[in-house]
């Protein structure tokens, strides 16, 4: 008998040392393990706190307190070995809080339509649990329960469960009103959501519910905004009342307030690439960007070194156009994360520095993109530009030849070419790049700028100079120009020169008797007079006058041509 004895007192000793929250998860183990087929199922993920261990006394605690307040008919927890299970297997630390992607895949895995996850944190006092239920088919749809300290883990575990009997008496009308959704049924979905707020006061997943049926019902904005002010004052980082409470703001015209929640809402989630491209733009198209700089200014501070909260500030300050600041904040950002150092990077913190007045440090920039992405066309193309901006044209020429070597359709390539050409004074070359521009879906009407200029600069050198031959050239390139791009200043600016050539040779001719001179006055009395009617809608008065001049002209030319071309042409 006494080994029996020895047996039980070390047995006594063992429950002991193990005390009340094992003895509870044993307790529970003795519930049947495989429960009814339709049972709803609950994990409770590991908890987050500095101590492993407590985090998973708590967790266990929390298990252990549920199995005893539901019938496993009602709830079947989900037990500790079946999480661990897969979390090892999935390569995850058994007691270490997983994150968000990774819980809602092990919920899924498990089975369980919703799940619990939190942080437990030693006070003064005790304990204090922060705890979240979260919807598995949307880890985005969440109801924070309240804050539970006590000086035991075990009693704050009580005061977390009473919270999840709460809170779940709303998740059948808010599944109720998610169906009613889908299936275009706008009053079902309005009156389960109210259901659900009747029943827990608190509700924040009912209310995301209501504000979509809302949404889809057009309801005023004065309608909707309040019910998502009320998820915030329950749950301030609510992801989908955020996001349509800034469009809530926006339809009411309250810019301020929806570009202040817009920055609220990319503080909270920076690490979601098309959530924040989507927000940065509405925020840049606001056409107030700098308020909600200040928001992700603080939270920069707070977490100094953040690679997601730099970039955020970057893109923040670029769309705001706080130029300096942006160039020091993109320097920042390649130096904490180098990966984000992509093209679109060297590209955007090159605009930062061009529109710093910086030409220089934008090509230096843009020539580290290129030493990174040698085979990029597109970066080498804005190299051009900057380089270009920067005076450094024989570079330029370089760049973009290299561009539109690698891909001979890069976006402006032919029309970067051809302005650095006009630059570097090789008329004829930059106008046999600005045809290609346009063969390459170039818009016609900038590439016939970027001409119009050039041969406007022969035109105006021509009268200067009143030389014929300068007059011919000018005619030469606008010719050109209307043949790649017309336009009616173009047309104008042709039929003058013409009209000036016909008039110089036909005058030169009186003493040249020249047969050649002859020719070419009547060529070009007919080039000004195809070309002066397209040109009156642009100078209408000065059109009509050299139209009217030339019938003056016709006898004297034909005249020449009788007299001068006997036995040729005419």
């Amino acid at each position: 008998m006494k080994p029996l004895v020895r047996g039980a007192t070390t047995l006594i000793g063992i429950v002991a040392a193990l005390g009340a929250t094992e003895v509870s998860t044993l307790e529970a183990q003795r519930r049947p393990v495989a429960p009814p087929p339709d049972a709803p199922r609950f994990p409770v993920l590991p908890l987050k706190s500095a101590d492993k261990k407590v985090g998973v006394q708590a967790a266990d605690a929390i298990r252990a307190r549920l199995s005893s307040a539901y019938r496993i008919r009602d709830m079947y927890v989900i037990p500790r070995a079946d999480v661990e299970a897969i979390l090892q297997g999935s390569g995850f630390p058994p007691d270490e809080a997983p994150d968000p992607i990774t819980a809602r895949l092990l919920a899924a895995q498990l089975r369980g339509d919703e799940y619990l996850e939190g942080s437990v944190t030693r006070t003064p006092a005790g304990y204090r649990l922060d705890t979240r239920l979260v919807l598995t088919r949307d880890n985005s749809m969440v109801q924070p329960l309240p804050a539970a300290e006590a000086p035991k883990v075990e009693d704050a575990a009580r005061a977390v469960v009473a919270s999840i009997q709460e809170a779940r008496k709303q998740l059948d009308d808010v599944r109720a009103c998610e169906n009613a959704m889908r299936e275009n049924n706008v009053a079902g979905a309005l009156t389960a959501a109210r259901t659900a707020i009747a029943e827990f006061p608190q509700a924040t997943l009912a209310r995301v519910c209501m504000a979509r049926a809302l949404t889809v019902q057009k309801a005023p904005p004065d309608s909707i905004i309040p019910v998502l002010e009320a998820v915030l004052a329950v749950d301030s980082m609510s992801r989908p009342a955020l996001e349509q409470l800034g469009l809530a703001y926006k339809a009411a015209n309250q810019v301020d307030k929806s570009v202040q929640t817009w920055g609220r809402l990319i503080r909270y989630y920076p690490n979601d690439p098309k959530l924040v491209s989507e927000v940065v733009n509405e925020i840049a198209a606001s056409g107030r960007p700098e308020i909600a700089r200040p928001i992700i200014e603080q939270a920069v501070e707070q977490n100094p070194g953040d690679p997601a909260l730099t970039r955020l500030l970057f893109l923040i300050q670029l769309a705001s156009k706080d130029w300096k600041g942006a160039a020091k904040t993109g320097e920042d950002l390649v130096r904490v994360d180098t990966a984000s150092a992509d093209t679109t990077f060297f590209v955007r913190l090159a605009v930062a520095y061009d529109s710093d007045s910086q030409p220089q440090k934008a090509a230096e920039t843009l020539a580290r993109g290129v030493a990174k992405f040698p085979n990029n066309a597109g970066l080498w193309s804005t190299y051009s530009q900057m380089l270009r901006s920067s005076g450094q044209l024989q570079q330029a020429l370089t760049a973009i030849d290299r561009a539109i070597s690698i891909d001979p359709k890069v976006e402006h390539g032919w029309f970067r070419r051809a302005q650095v050409l006009v630059e570097l004074g090789q008329t004829d070359s930059a106008f046999a790049s600005a045809k290609r521009a346009v063969e390459s879906g170039e818009d016609k009407n900038l590439v016939g700028q970027l001409m119009l200029v050039e041969a406007n600069k022969k035109f105006r050198a021509a009268r200067a100079s009143q030389q014929r031959t300068d007059y011919q050239e000018a005619v030469r390139l606008l010719s050109q120009a209307d043949s790649i791009a017309p336009n009616p200043t173009i047309s104008f600016l042709l039929g003058a020169s013409a009209f000036s050539v016909g008039d110089q040779a036909a005058r030169e001719n009186q003493k040249a008797k020249s047969c050649e001179l002859a020719q070419l006055a009547e060529d070009s009395f007919t080039t000004a007079m195809i070309h002066l009617p397209k040109g009156a809608q642009v100078q209408a008065e000065a059109s009509t006058q050299l139209l009217n001049a030339i019938p003056q002209y016709t006898r004297a030319v034909e005249g020449q041509k009788k007299n001068y071309c006997k036995g040729s042409r005419g």
